[in-house]
């Protein structure tokens, strides 16, 4: 046995963990510039918003039921935030809760000159006209004890409990995108798990050159510090790509066999790669640091930055 870690199975698990690092951070890139092509963030802030303030008319405008999201948008504070103003289509992809407590609060007390306190607030939360929106405050107050700083608390908090919720479709969602984009990614590089294993195994040079090339990596602070530089992506020529194919192929004259392992392997890196960079990284550098001489030692520019914060 050789290799960094004195261990060929350790070098050819350092190996695939290394491709499966660039995959997934080249994979968080597209995935990336797709939820900014889609405006996935906006839509979902969008939707989230329709929720709470859909179906509630006002006192003028009996017959449009969603008035009240419409003099949300049409706020100040709500409409500057949007790409063109009010009449502009590009919806914010975030909304601190306060700013969205201050746009409710003006809107239901329209009269109030100066600063809103209690008693507005609920005369005017009780001349809505009953809706969704009316019940929602009128629980939302009655915890406040009275206090128009509890009042508003309690909004704010039910606009961060529904992002909340919402967060948690939004990640969904975002999984979707990113098996999607990992079987895609993985099938045009003929990622196979299981011959890149082989070929790792068999090729101590190659596994030389990865070894190598995790040193520089591993440096870095993060999984998603940089996208995979030309230097490395060459270095995973003789695992990745079609041309090879035939070359580190099963050594099996069953077909099926042959097929079957293939789809096996590229399952296994569709899998491995939907885990994320992070994760591969944060893997990566656990293995590294198992080298004899332990983590590398800290400069001495390090150790007095340690010491001037400790």
């Amino acid at each position: 046995m050789n290799g960094l870690f004195s261990s060929t199975i350790l070098d050819v698990a350092v190996g695939l963990i290394f491709v499966y690092l660039l995959l997934a951070i080249i994979c968080t890139t597209i995935n990336e510039w797709f939820a900014g092509m889609f405006s996935l963030r906006a839509k979902n802030l969008q939707s989230a918003i329709e929720q709470l303030l859909d179906g509630q008319t006002g006192v003028n405008a009996a017959a449009d039921t969603n008035w009240f999201l419409t003099q949300f948008y049409a706020h100040p504070l709500i409409a500057g935030m949007h790409k063109g103003g009010v009449s502009g289509k590009g919806h914010p992809a975030y909304l601190p809760s306060r700013t969205f407590a201050t746009a409710i609060l003006d809107i239901v007390t329209p009269a109030q000159p100066a600063a809103i306190d209690f008693q507005a607030l609920e005369t005017g939360v009780n001349g809505l006209p009953n809706g969704d929106v009316k019940k929602a405050l009128l629980a939302l107050i009655q915890n406040a004890d009275k206090d128009i700083t509890k009042a508003e608390k309690n909004i704010e908090t039910w606009f961060d409990d529904t992002m909340q919720r919402v967060g948690g479709w939004y990640k969904l969602e975002r999984q979707v995108w990113i098996v999607g984009i990992a079987t895609v990614l993985t099938l045009a590089a003929n990622a196979d798990t299981l011959r890149m294993t082989r070929v790792l195994w068999r090729n101590p040079t190659q596994r030389a050159q990865i070894v190598e090339a995790v040193k520089a990596r591993a440096g870095q602070s993060n999984g998603n510090s940089s996208n995979p530089t030309t230097a490395e992506l060459k270095d995973l020529d003789y695992l990745l790509g079609w041309g090879n194919d035939n070359k580190t192929a099963p050594e099996s004259d069953n077909c099926w066999l042959r097929w079957a392992l293939r789809v096996l392997g590229w399952f296994l890196t569709i899998v491995a790669v939907s885990l994320g960079a992070p994760f591969w990284f944060d893997l990566l550098n656990k293995i590294v640091n198992l080298r004899n001489a332990g983590p590398k030692p800290k400069t001495s520019q390090q150790q007095s930055e340690a010491s001037a914060t400790g």
